[in-house]
Parts: C-alpha cells; sequence; structure tokens
C-alpha cells in the first residue's frame, strides 16, 4: 500500500489485522472488544497510523504525543513497547511497527479505511455474535416449543382428533363448609365428574393426578389449561346450606375466561354419596349440552 498520510476528519476508522481504531473515539478494539490503552500510548498510535508507510522521527513523534513537555527517548521506547504489546506485534520482524534505528518508527501494516458514516466503534465482530447468538435464542425456543408440543399437544394414536373434540380439564371443587369433611367429597366428586364427562362422544379429560401436580406446584389453574393445551375447564363450590348441600358447577372457556355455563344444585346432606353421584351426572349432563350447541356451529366460526 503507497505510504499517505491518514486525513481523520474525512475517515471514520482504520483496519489493520484483527483491529479497528476509531478516529472519532481515538479507541482502538479488537474484535470489537476495546482494547485498554494508556492515553500517551493510544496517542503514539494514532501518529503513527496519520503517517502509515512513513517514518515518523524520534523528535517529530515525540513532538505531536508530548506538545507541552520535554521527555527522554526512554519515554517514547516505552510507549512503542506497549503499544507492540497490545497488537501483539513484539516479534523481531515488526508486523504493525517498523523500527529505524537511530532515526524512528513506521507503520507497516496493511491498513483499510472506513468512510465516515454511521458505522459505530463495535460494528463488525460484536454483530455478528449478536446474530448468532439471536439465530441459537430462535433455535432453541424453537426445540423448546417443539419438546413441549411433543409431551403436552401431541395426542396418541388412541385419542381421536379433528376440529369436534372438546378438551377438559376438571379442577377440583372448593369446599366451603369444614363439616362436609373437605377431602372427602370433593375429592369423590371430582373422580365421579371426570369418569362421567370422559364417556361423553368427542370429549377429553385432562387426568385428574395430572390438574393435582400442577395445584401442588400452587400454578393457575386457568393458565395450567391453556398450557396443557385445554379448551374448557369446570371448576366449582361445594358447600352446606342447612340440612342440604349445595353444589355450584362452572364451565369456563380457558381461552377468554368467560364463562359459558353455571348452575348450582342441592341434594340432602344425610345422603352424601348420593349426592357425589347425582352431582357428577347433573353437571355432565349441563357440560354436554353445551358443548355440543358449541360444536354444532364450530364449522361457521372458523
Amino acid at each position: 500500500m503507497n505510504s499517505t498520510d491518514i486525513n481523520s476528519s474525512d475517515k471514520r476508522a482504520t483496519c489493520f489485522g484483527p483491529f479497528r481504531y476509531d478516529w472519532e473515539q481515538r479507541l482502538l478494539f479488537r474484535d470489537g472488544e476495546m482494547v485498554p490503552l494508556a492515553p500517551k500510548v493510544a496517542e503514539t498510535l494514532r501518529v503513527l497510523l496519520e503517517r502509515h508507510g512513513t517514518v515518523v522521527e524520534r523528535a517529530e513523534l515525540m513532538r505531536a504525543v508530548w506538545p507541552d513537555t520535554t521527555v527522554e527517548e526512554i519515554g517514547l521506547a516505552r510507549n512503542i513497547s506497549q503499544l507492540r504489546k497490545a497488537l501483539g506485534d513484539e516479534s523481531e520482524a515488526g508486523r504493525y511497527i517498523e523500527t529505524l534505528p537511530k532515526r524512528g518508527y513506521r507503520f507497516v501494516g496493511d491498513v483499510v479505511m472506513e468512510n465516515g458514516g454511521p458505522a459505530s466503534a463495535k460494528a463488525g465482530a460484536p454483530w455478528v455474535r449478536r446474530v448468532r447468538w439471536i439465530l441459537l435464542a430462535g433455535l432453541g425456543l424453537c426445540a423448546v416449543l417443539a419438546v413441549v408440543y411433543w409431551q403436552f399437544y401431541r395426542p396418541s394414536r388412541y385419542l381421536s382428533t379433528g376440529d369436534g373434540i372438546a378438551n377438559i380439564a376438571v379442577i377440583p371443587f372448593e369446599c366451603l363448609s369444614p363439616e362436609l369433611d373437605c377431602g372427602t367429597f370433593p375429592h369423590g366428586l371430582n373422580d365421579l365428574l371426570v369418569a362421567h364427562l370422559s364417556q361423553l362422544d368427542g370429549v377429553h379429560v385432562l387426568s385428574p393426578s395430572t390438574v393435582r401436580t400442577y395445584q401442588r406446584g400452587r400454578l393457575s389453574m386457568p393458565f395450567m389449561a391453556r398450557l396443557l393445551g385445554m379448551d374448557v375447564m369446570v371448576d366449582g363450590t361445594v358447600q352446606r346450606a342447612g340440612e342440604r348441600v349445595r353444589v355450584t358447577a362452572r364451565l369456563v372457556d380457558v381461552h377468554s375466561a368467560k364463562l359459558i355455563w353455571s348452575d348450582s344444585y342441592e341434594y340432602p346432606v344425610q345422603q352424601l354419596a348420593d349426592a357425589q353421584k347425582l352431582a357428577a351426572r347433573d353437571i355432565t349432563a349441563q357440560v354436554g349440552a353445551h358443548l355440543a350447541v358449541q360444536k354444532q356451529f364450530l364449522p361457521s366460526n372458523r
């Protein structure tokens, strides 16, 4: 490359090897990472780059680096040594900086000029790395989504599929009256309700053990239902009302959180086992009827 002075006002940066010198900031970067240089060492590099290919006499170089101070040549030699160390240019051949005995120094590395513009000091390699990490993150996310789909959403060959299939999660009913034995009555009602719902045509019921697992993890039930690809969920409450037990059930659209149907039933409190069976039967009948209505209008909604 021909010897020429570099006008820093016309150039954004000078690149050589893995290095990039930013004229505006007067900073040196290696593969996009800033190389720490003492101020006078950085000034030494600036002068050598400005006079690229030209011998800069020692006295001239000292005047440029220390314009208002008189220094010994040992100071300049120290700067050159630190600069070569920063550039990895400590061999005798001098890949970037050539020493001319008793004269001065010359920057001899091949350089590429960057014209002024919107380029930043960290362009190039860091930008490529950021794009690479974004792509890797995207691929990782796709892999996670694929695993989630395979684990939770892809039906086995034993399950029918199609637009007419309703996926239901039955959430254990909340007991509002401790005297009803809140451990036994809601649990029995839940199991019977799951059994009855699973017999409906075009209905897939989420396993109660899966629901209990997410409950133990204190995960929001609507969020759990969405996460597992459910369409609707059934929940409700049980409580004692005088000599009767009142069961309130709700059918909720998982995606909009809107109520599709809700009703209350009362049964004699003296016959709790029968109350469980009757409540499971009555609730299933209403859920089945409402799901049949939804499926009837499904094609026109698509």
